[in-house]
């Protein structure tokens, strides 16, 4: 759902949500593997996994498992990368086990159980730094979720719902700092999480309309999130916290059909409304409301008007609350800002108080899919979102700047009260650092610079996505398609109001404004064979005085799938496929770098993967 959906789904649900829906009735048992490599060496993957399901008259269950490892790609295995040390990775090596169980079960004539359990182990290994100075980083993640449900249809099409969640995670991170010469550091710790959760929600019809019922969906729950926190150096340990959070919310949809189709109505093949509002307690922090309404107009049956406006909102992080600040005395003459003993104090780091991000956000688009031409749909939506109390550390880089830039003037208070500097200091990680030389003295504070995660930036996005797809009956179960999809993107961020607005969409590490992807896929009942092309647009490179144009992208992709045995329904009963992923070996452009351990491309735009050959087996048994 490509809108803001905070009305439905609380905290995050800002641009959009995509739903997962777990297969429920499956038989059978279907395995699959895969084995590939990057052809300039590096990235070796293999994949498996195995899937099992039964059904019985009153319910079913099924059961997968999935097992994935890849080795690394090294500076030394891309000629683009020589600025590197040779060992660092541009990719690391990582493997995953994962496990699903999923299972229903009918427990009367209208009560259902199910329930859903997920696990998955990651580890990783990563090098970096320099020859003289390296780091290795192997964290371990270990997640594990449980979603019980109850399903009660209440009678007149209306139907009852008591679920709830807990999921687990467990980033478990160790850090090995090795300095030429000397014994390796060792740093490690958890960045531990729980979530729990429960909710109960009724759906179903209200009243008559003449495009069919109106129906309403309504509901509360309650959420608790938990997170605990460490960091040991060496055998010391250097920080901890352990918090948790926790929030009551109810919420209510109603949607109202009021022409169909079927009533014949010249000019309204189609006219539908829904309004949705969520109310969320966060004791301590914040109270919530977020409406959301959409609308549909068909004038015709060919074309389709959608529009959506909503109200949306993101919690700050635990780990953004809660994580330690530092507070440090300088001299206020390094920066301009006084003479002789006075002083400035300068925080950094996380912010308990914080509040949750907002947002307004609404969407306009329309379907066509013209009747003459029953194989071909052409939809388009524009998107415009408008944050504000977005969390950041408002002065990037040194703080010199804020005392000499005036836009920086309402993040400095040049007359801070003594029990505000004082509650600073006894809430720092390490107490107040002193690097003046000079005894505290609070009536010497002549400027204090707040650069703890603050609720101060501005962030306004929109866009325009856009899709073609057609779709050709060849006769003989035979078939061609071909799909086209883009998006452009405008979005920038302004730290205050004094401050101009930093452009992020077309700038390096950021999206590009444009990106596209095509495709064409010809497919029988032995034979499917597909070929794509996917556009990365230009980006600018503004870090420096002279800006630099990163030129566009376009890399091909090809698939080709065999089935030697036919299976039933869509899924072969055994199966041959071949991928080459960019096909003619397209390389990221240099960007120039400040040190030695700087990545001298985007990797946020671009891979070190390369060209990608893989062969796979599948077969339904």
């Amino acid at each position: 759902m490509p809108d803001g959906a905070s009305a439905l789904y609380g905290s995050d649900a800002v641009a959009g949500v995509v739903n997962v829906i777990l297969r429920r009735n499956y038989s059978g048992l279907a395995t699959s593997a895969q084995i590939g490599a990057a052809t300039n060496g590096g990235y070796f993957r293999q994949q498996a996994d195995v899937a099992g399901g039964t059904q019985w008259s009153s319910g079913g269950a099924m059961l997968a498992y999935d097992y994935a490892h890849n080795s690394a790609i090294s500076a030394g295995q891309r000629n683009y990368a020589s600025s590197l040390d040779a060992r660092a990775s541009l990719y690391p090596e990582q493997r995953r086990h994962a496990a699903l169980m999923t299972l229903h079960q009918d427990l009367g004539e209208r009560l259902t159980f199910s329930m859903d359990v997920l696990y998955s182990r990651r580890t990783s290994r990563t090098i970096g730094g320099t020859a003289s100075s390296r780091y290795l980083f192997a964290p371990r993640v270990t997640t594990f979720s449980i979603a019980p449900e109850l399903r009660l249809e209440a009678g007149g099409d209306w139907s009852i719902k008591l679920l709830g969640a807990f999921g687990r995670d467990r980033t478990r991170y160790h850090t090995t700092f090795t300095p030429s010469g000397s014994m390796p550091t060792v740093t490690q710790g958890c960045y531990c999480n729980d979530a729990t959760s429960a909710e109960v929600n009724a759906t179903g019809p209200l009243f008559a309309l003449a495009g069919g019922p109106a129906r309403l969906a309504i509901g509360g729950g309650y959420r608790d999130n938990g997170m605990s926190f460490t960091r040991v150096v060496g055998a010391t340990l250097a920080q901890a916290f352990d918090v948790s959070r926790h929030s009551v919310y109810g919420f209510g949809e109603v949607f109202l059909p009021f022409v169909s189709s079927e009533n014949g109505i010249a000019g309204i093949n189609r006219l539908s409304l829904s309004a949705a509002m969520r109310y969320e307690d966060y004791p301590g922090m914040a109270h919530v409301a977020t409406p959301r309404l959409g609308l549909i107009y068909a004038p015709v049956r060919d074309v389709t008007l959608k529009a959506s406006w909503a109200r949306s909102f993101k919690a700050p992080t635990l780990y953004q609350q809660y994580v330690g600040y530092q507070a440090y005395l300088l001299p206020a003459a390094a920066f301009g800002a006084g003479t002789g003993a006075q002083t400035v104090l300068y925080t950094s780091g996380g912010n308990p108080v914080l509040k949750p991000e907002r947002a307004r956000s609404w969407t306009a688009g329309f379907v066509i899919s013209p009747a003459a031409l029953p194989n071909l749909t052409f939809e388009a939506s524009y998107f415009d979102i408008r944050y504000r109390d977005r969390v950041v550390q408002p002065i990037a880089g040194s703080i010199a700047a804020a005392f000499t830039d005036p836009a920086y003037a309402s993040l400095i208070d040049r007359d801070p009260a003594a029990g505000r500097l004082s509650q600073l200091i006894e809430g720092a990680q390490l107490g107040l650092q002193n690097f003046t030389g000079r005894p505290y003295d609070p009536a010497a504070v002549v400027a204090l610079v707040d650069n703890r995660n603050l609720n101060v930036a501005i962030q306004h996005i929109k866009g325009v996505d856009a899709s073609f797809s057609w779709h050709k009956d060849l006769g003989s179960d035979r078939s061609l398609t071909a799909n086209l999809a883009g998006s452009w993107l405008d979005s920038g961020q302004q730290v205050n109001a004094a401050l101009p607005e930093a452009d992020l969409a077309g700038t390096l590490f950021n999206p590009p404004k444009f990106r596209g992807r095509g495709s064409v896929a010809y497919q029988s009942r032995e034979v499917l064979a597909s070929a794509y092309v996917n556009y990365t647009g230009a980006l600018a490179d503004r870090r420096f005085a002279t800006p630099v144009r990163i030129a566009p992208q376009a890399t091909v992709d090809l698939a080709l799938r065999y089935t030697a045995i036919a299976g039933a329904g869509d899924e072969p009963g055994l199966a041959l496929s071949l991928v080459v992923n960019n096909v003619a070996n397209k390389k990221p452009q240099i960007i120039r770098t400040t040190g030695p351990t700087d990545t001298p491309y985007d990797s946020t735009n671009y891979s070190p993967i390369g060209r990608f050959v893989a062969l796979g087996l599948s077969r339904r048994w």
